[in-house]
């Protein structure tokens, strides 16, 4: 005696769709949120700073009005910055630039990143954002030429250039070994 093979069953209109596969973020969204959060990271480094001249009466802080704590106060301009990233990332995934701009980092393999993918992500990303920031400050005050801006902005262009045409993330990307996806409409 055989037994009827059970009929198929219905489709579970419940049954959540199967998730998209994660797509990157591109060149504008990511340069459009790096913009929204330098401009946020200046007013807490703003505010960082005046803060601490509550010590030195108003005074500019520098070597000839603190001598050697000057070392120590950039120190602790280069923890906010660190903090400020840190925690947004390994928290949330994302800043308020990238909220804004909806987008979000995480680990290659999925998952928030953790503190020392966020200090490998910065090491790589502050000398490339940091040269192209000089440069450009070089340039608007009259220090340097419009061919040395450029020069000092091209390893953050090819990094960008690089994501653009294959499709891959930017040297930060990749040596930190995350990525910076777009969020997807709900």
């Amino acid at each position: 005696m055989t037994l009827p093979s059970p009929e198929p069953a219905a489709p579970d209109a419940a049954a959540p769709a199967p998730a998209a596969p994660p797509v990157l973020a591109g060149t504008f969204r990511r340069l459009a949120a790096a913009v929204y959060d330098s401009l946020l990271l200046l007013a807490l480094l703003m505010l960082f700073t005046a803060l601490l001249q509550v010590f030195t009466d108003g005074e500019a802080i520098s070597f000839e009005t603190v001598g050697a704590w000057e070392y120590a106060f950039q120190a602790s301009i280069l923890g906010v910055i660190v903090l400020y990233f840190g925690t947004a990332w390994t928290r949330r995934g994302e800043t308020l630039g990238m909220k804004a701009w909806k987008i979000r980092v995480e680990r290659d393999a999925g998952g928030l990143p953790a503190w020392p993918d966020v200090l490998r992500r910065l090491a790589f990303a502050v000398p490339l954002y940091g040269l192209a920031i000089a440069g450009l400050l070089l340039f608007m005050a009259r220090q340097a030429g419009g061919v040395v801006a450029l020069a000092m902005s091209l390893p953050l262009i090819a990094s960008f250039a690089w994501h653009a045409v294959r499709g891959r993330g930017t040297l930060h990307d990749l040596g930190s070994r995350t990525r910076v996806l777009r969020i997807a409409k709900t």
